[in-house]
């Protein structure tokens, strides 16, 4: 049974792999070259660095720009094309029908095909996520906040990719037509991915919450969509390559502002306020500000991102598996 699962899905494993060698290649031979300049330009900068990390950054777009979407798209190609066809070719053509009469039972054949494709996706996913992180190593710290990457780099893309076979699979069963197998596959791997960024990922550790100084923050103007009252937009950030969720202005009691108390704040203490005031009136009103208001951040600090990148890991493994199951019952159950 393995031979014949092999056999069957043998021409798309190669020319999967083939393709991943090429990017490979392409990868190792501008990578390395990426890493000499880097050396040359910024490594051996300790004062302003400023041009030489310009300069430096001015190479390597058009294999960013590959890689960009190669780490996009191989989850989504993995589920249309390895994990729908899967079973839903064969239900389509009634082929499965020919091999549950060779003394192979349907349990046998699902959970063979299931485990061989699911192993080669598990591999392939891993080169590829591994090969652009590595790509990746010395741009990264320069370029972006490593949570601004955090589902194109190191393990998260795998479990991402084993979600999109296994659905793909399922529905595939459910589905017994390719084609629209494949387009539903699309679409459930695109809300599951949406789903779990939005509202998964930020409670899968409790935040740090942090009080900033109006000061330290960000401010502008804005009016109130109610009225044409002004008001101070006031938000902040959290710690360097920590991943900001929420920023509000509080009270000096602890209590959320609202606009309108902000507002009323502007309107006593900052009279003749407005868009064109000049930077001592601003700087007067903030300092003032301060005195009432202040801003809290929530974040997830540096220290979580391993932890997020492994729990979100494992919740789109266990995803698999509630699909990979689902497959497996509705194939022993429902097809007859």
């Amino acid at each position: 049974m393995i031979r014949f699962a092999w056999l069957q899905s043998r021409t798309q494993t190669l020319a999967s792999f083939a393709l991943l060698a090429a990017l490979a290649v392409a990868a190792a031979i501008t990578g390395v070259q990426l890493s000499h300049l880097y050396g040359s330009l910024v490594g051996h900068c300790h004062a302003d660095c400023g041009f030489a990390t310009a300069q430096f950054l001015s190479h390597g777009h058009f294999m960013d720009h590959v890689l960009t979407i190669v780490t996009q798209i191989v989850p989504v190609l993995i589920g249309i094309f390895w994990g729908a066809p899967l079973l839903s070719r064969e239900l389509e053509t009634g082929t499965f029908r020919l091999v549950w009469t060779q003394g192979v039972t349907r349990a046998r054949w699902l959970l063979t095909k299931l485990a061989l494709v699911g192993l080669a996706t598990v591999v392939l996913a891993g080169f590829v996520t591994l090969t652009i992180t590595w790509w990746y190593r010395v741009l990264d710290p320069l370029t972006t906040n490593q949570y601004a990457v955090f589902d194109s780099r190191d393990i998260a893309p795998i479990g991402y990719a084993l979600f999109a076979f296994a659905a793909g699979a399922l529905i595939g069963a459910i589905v017994p037509r390719t084609v629209p197998a494949m387009a539903t596959t699309i679409g459930v791997y695109a809300i599951a991915r949406v789903g779990v960024a939005l509202w998964v990922r930020p409670r899968l550790l409790p935040p740090t919450h942090r009080y900033v100084s109006l000061t330290a923050g960000q401010f502008g103007f804005r009016t109130t969509p109610s009225s044409s009252t002004l008001t101070l937009n006031l938000q902040a950030s959290g710690p360097k390559n920590s991943w900001t969720l929420s920023s509000h202005v509080v009270t000096s009691s602890g209590r959320l502002a609202s606009s309108g108390q902000v507002a009323s704040f502007v309107h006593q203490h900052c009279p003749g306020m407005g868009p064109s005031s000049g930077a001592s009136v601003v700087q007067t009103c903030l300092g003032q500000a301060a005195r009432f208001f202040r801003i809290v951040v929530t974040y997830q600090p540096t220290s979580h991102y391993w932890t997020l990148q492994w729990l979100e890991t494992g919740v789109f493994f266990a995803l698999a598996l509630v699909a990979g199951a689902g497959c497996y019952w509705w194939v022993t159950r429902r097809i007859t």
